[in-house]
């Protein structure tokens, strides 16, 4: 529980407060950029919810990966809100919350299909989560972008009995091995609604999952600043190589797609010509394309 006696001096007075064991993973920010802000690492409260916005901040406190975001009243409506997660997005797309610490708080998602579920990226492995997943017809893959964002996905994948999916590039002392192994540079067709393009500059190994040819699960390579309205990538925390992410993203101008479901920072939901706009002009701000 966060606590009010050690809240960041910058809050605003009011309801939702940030304590200083933020560890600054924008998880809050990339959600609701209406309420919570980054200052020097850390997260505050910029501005009080209005009634509207309430359930908004409520599952920002929900996702903060080491429960930094505290709630003087209303905590029965957090519990309310709890209920609601994995939080339905777009037509088969879920936000899961509950963001993990070992993922530096780091976005996950739900893909509902008749297919099987995916789990893409791994949350906290949390009961109230757990119940939930499994009345929306559990998790058939554990598709994992990049080695950052693993979490305990062991966890998922052993009560799930889980199928993972991972580039071999980015194996580690904590993944060893997948269930489907994707190498190289080539794309993975899961089947016919689900795309998988290694997109090799954060991590070595680092991929993107595109559903329907319409919604990108962008793990660490791609992200949206709604104050600016811009799509971004994150130069300073590049682990590989930042010449070979530029030409990664110039890849992805190949690729239709309205809609962008990030990792870290905030998500996009626009339209085909918009969102490649938005990639043009970045790489144009890099000196690219």
């Amino acid at each position: 529980m966060a606590k009010y006696s050690d809240k960041n001096s910058n809050n605003i007075d009011g309801n939702f407060f940030v304590d200083n064991r933020c560890i600054g993973c924008v998880s809050c920010e990339s959600f609701d950029a209406d309420t919570f802000v980054l200052k020097d690492g850390k997260a505050y409260v910029y501005q009080q919810p209005n009634e509207e916005g309430f359930k908004k901040a409520c599952i920002a406190l929900l996702s903060c990966p080491v429960d930094a975001i505290g709630i003087l009243e209303g905590k029965e409506s957090v519990r309310e809100i709890k209920k609601e997660l994995p939080l339905k997005l777009n037509e088969d797309v879920y936000f899961c919350s509950y963001n993990a610490p070992e993922a530096i708080g780091a976005n996950s998602y739900l893909i509902k299909r008749k297919q099987g579920n995916i789990l893409v990226d791994v949350p906290r492995y949390t009961k109230p989560l757990l119940t939930r997943l499994v009345a929306l017809g559990g998790i058939k893959y554990i598709y994992m972008t990049h080695k950052d964002d693993i979490g305990e996905y062991t966890k998922f994948q052993e009560y799930f009995n889980a199928q993972t999916i991972f580039h071999e590039d980015d194996f580690n002392k904590k993944i060893t091995t997948a269930d489907i192994i994707l190498r190289g540079q080539e794309d993975f067709m899961l089947d016919d609604d689900v795309t998988i393009i290694p997109v090799v500059g954060h991590t070595k190994g680092h991929t993107v999952l595109l559903y329907k040819n319409t919604y990108l699960f962008t793990g660490d390579h791609l992200a949206h600043k709604a104050k600016g309205d811009y799509l971004y990538m994150f130069e300073n925390f590049c682990w590989y190589d930042w010449n070979k992410q530029l030409q990664s993203l110039q890849k992805l101008l190949s690729y239709d797609f309205s809609h962008v479901y990030a990792g870290h920072g905030g998500s996009f939901e626009g339209t085909i010509q918009s969102v490649k706009e938005k990639i043009q002009n970045f790489l144009k701000r890099k000196g690219l394309h």
